[in-house]
């Protein structure tokens, strides 16, 4: 048996957000000015309050809690709310080339293919399914719903807990300190991908960019040649 851990952002999924200009800020009062009128300014400074309010009680908060208490919302409300706010910082969104392949390929050789994901549910789950990968995954991890991200060792613990998962488990990311670092300690497999979105480190055992064919070898230990 073999499972697979997937970090998302940077290492299956190219994404850049900006969350910091004004003209974002603009539009996120104007969508929400049903709920609680006040300028971008003001909107801004007490959403960053808030949540550095939870990041005191938990090392990872839920975006859904800060927007419920921001707007006094539902949380019905403030999924929806939630999801616009994403879209709305995000410059661009897409699956690096190759990782459908490498899915696909997986689960036909019937690895167990798992999320582990520092992020937040509201926004990682529509995207997901956005970018036609959920299908794939047997189990996702977000630490939103954890209250606790990686490197934290209890974050890697308790999601494989509640996967189950078996046998030879690999650990794939993008960044060394909070992918493979804490993976290798709990005696995982790793494979680290130095994508555009990797912090600067000097791990020496990487693969450069998202060699998917590569990726497949190294975990299945088979030979495909040419293949692309």
């Amino acid at each position: 048996m073999k499972a697979v851990l997937f970090d998302l952002y940077g290492t299956l999924i190219d994404i850049h957000t900006d969350e910091e200009s004004e003209s974002f800020w603009k539009k996120v009062a104007k969508k929400t000015k049903k709920f609680q009128k006040c300028n971008s300014s003001e909107l801004r400074k007490k959403y960053l309050s808030l949540c550095k309010q939870k990041q005191q009680s938990k090392e990872e908060i839920d975006i859904l809690e800060v927007f419920e208490e921001l707007l006094c919302i539902s949380k019905n409300q403030a999924v929806k709310v939630a999801w616009e706010f994403r879209k709305g910082s995000t410059k661009y969104i897409h699956l690096y080339k190759g990782v459908k392949k490498l899915l696909k390929r997986l689960k036909i050789e019937g690895v167990s293919l798992y999320v582990l994901s520092n992020a937040q549910e509201a926004f990682t789950l529509p995207e997901l399914k956005k970018l036609g990968i959920d299908e794939y995954f047997d189990g996702i991890a977000i630490s939103s719903a954890y209250g606790v991200k990686k490197p934290n060792l209890e974050f890697f613990k308790e999601a494989i807990k509640s996967f189950n998962a078996e046998g030879e488990i690999w650990m794939i990311g993008n960044d060394a300190e909070c992918d493979i670092h804490p993976a290798k300690e709990l005696g995982l497999r790793t494979i680290f991908i130095e994508s555009n979105l990797t912090p600067i480190n000097e791990e020496e055992d990487k693969i450069i960019g998202f060699q998917w064919n590569k990726i497949l070898n190294t975990i299945l230990d088979i030979n495909l040649g040419n293949q692309n």
